[in-house]
């Protein structure tokens, strides 16, 4: 038989019953190392991650306005970019993040933006259970809050934008406040300095930005408000014209179907631009067709032009061949008062205009 083994729990020791020296330089060197590796293991949590992202979408488009116009063209559902986007956890709950976004036009190879190397979007903030500050070029809470609307819904799909401009999309040297979710709602302040500005006019107030937004999210509803404020919106010599804009958004979702519906209004010359519309969208598996309807009122903010109100129709489709790549289809129909000319490739006064496209979308 075999005797009962039983395992040794005391430390080895020598014949005389003392620890080995050298047994406690490896328990010390064990010690140390265990240590480092700790050390170590706090680094690399607290070391940035960053994820590369992008679209590509690219499109077929015929548009006919004063001329008929067919080309390739890039980003009518989803602007063409790619970004860098990562976060540090700082400790204590504080974190640092940084977002830089290149667009392009994929049909042409050219830099989108006027050019600019990150035009979308360039920005660098600190986060934490305070919510967020972030400085740089950045989208602004009207943006944000028109994205609730839909994939081109608000700006009518390449017609001459109402909302969602060059005012209103992103503006340089932003200081941007996000709150945490406060009773289901966050809101966003951001103030623009107005240090790029072309005009020698000296005031303070000039080409700044301010604007803030309310976005609640409860169940299938979703509501958004937005103000904002633009001095000098053109930046030019020729006088301060300023902008007010005013932008509600309300969705609710049945999830196979999905109502939108907004209200803008924008400062222009003399009257208020104003824009409303309804839009709903409904779910076939992998496909939605959405359908919208929306008017327009003093197109040209003219109070001489006692016509220049027009109208908007616009019936989309998009297919998900998988999570990242789409298939999708446009089509836009603008009518007009005979004073206005809103709609596709310089119509004239009075006339309408229309507007197809079929395109891919892929997303990395």
């Amino acid at each position: 038989m075999y005797g009962h083994v039983r395992q040794r729990t005391d430390s080895p020791r020598t014949e005389h019953g003392h620890s080995h020296p050298l047994l406690k330089v490896i328990t010390k060197r064990n010690a140390i190392a265990l240590a480092a590796l700790g050390l170590f293991s706090g680094l690399a949590a607290a070391q940035s991650t960053v994820n590369l992202y992008g679209v590509v979408d690219v499109a077929l488009e015929r548009v006919k306005g004063a001329t008929s116009l067919a080309r390739v063209t890039s980003g009518q559902q989803q602007g063409s970019r790619w970004g860098l986007r990562g976060t540090e956890d700082l400790g204590g709950g504080l974190k640092a993040v940084f977002l830089l976004e290149s667009g392009f036009n994929a049909d042409v190879g050219t830099l989108g933006q006027g050019g600019r190397l990150f035009g979308r979007q360039g920005y660098v903030g600190l986060g934490g259970g305070w919510g967020a500050v972030r400085l740089g070029r950045q989208y602004t809470p009207m943006d944000d809050i028109a994205s609730i609307a839909g994939t081109k819904v608000y700006d009518v799909m390449s017609v001459v934008p109402i909302i969602g401009n060059g005012d209103y999309n992103r503006v340089d040297n932003a200081i941007t406040y996000v709150s945490p979710t406060v009773a289901n709602t966050v809101f966003q302040l951001q103030y623009s300095l107005g240090e790029e500005r072309v005009s020698t006019d000296l005031s303070k107030d000039f080409g700044k930005q301010v604007s803030a937004h309310a976005l609640y999210a409860q169940g299938p509803w979703t509501a958004g408000l937005s103000l904002m404020q633009v001095t000098d919106a053109n930046g030019t010599l020729a006088g301060k014209q300023g902008k007010d804009a005013l932008l509600f958004v309300a969705a609710y979702d049945f999830g196979s179907v999905k109502l939108t519906g907004y209200y803008d209004v924008e400062d222009k010359a003399v009257e208020k631009l104003k824009l409303f519309g309804l839009a709903a969208a409904f779910k076939f598996g992998e496909t939605t067709v959405s359908v919208g309807a929306a008017q327009a009122k003093n197109v040209n903010g003219s109070a001489a032009a006692l016509s220049d109100d027009a109208k908007i129709y616009t019936l989309q489709a998009s297919h998900n061949l998988s999570k990242r790549t789409a298939l999708y289809g446009h089509l836009t129909a603008v009518s007009n008062d005979a004073a206005a000319a809103l709609g596709f490739n310089a119509p004239v006064a009075g006339s309408s205009s229309n507007g197809i496209q079929v395109g891919i979308r892929h997303r990395f």
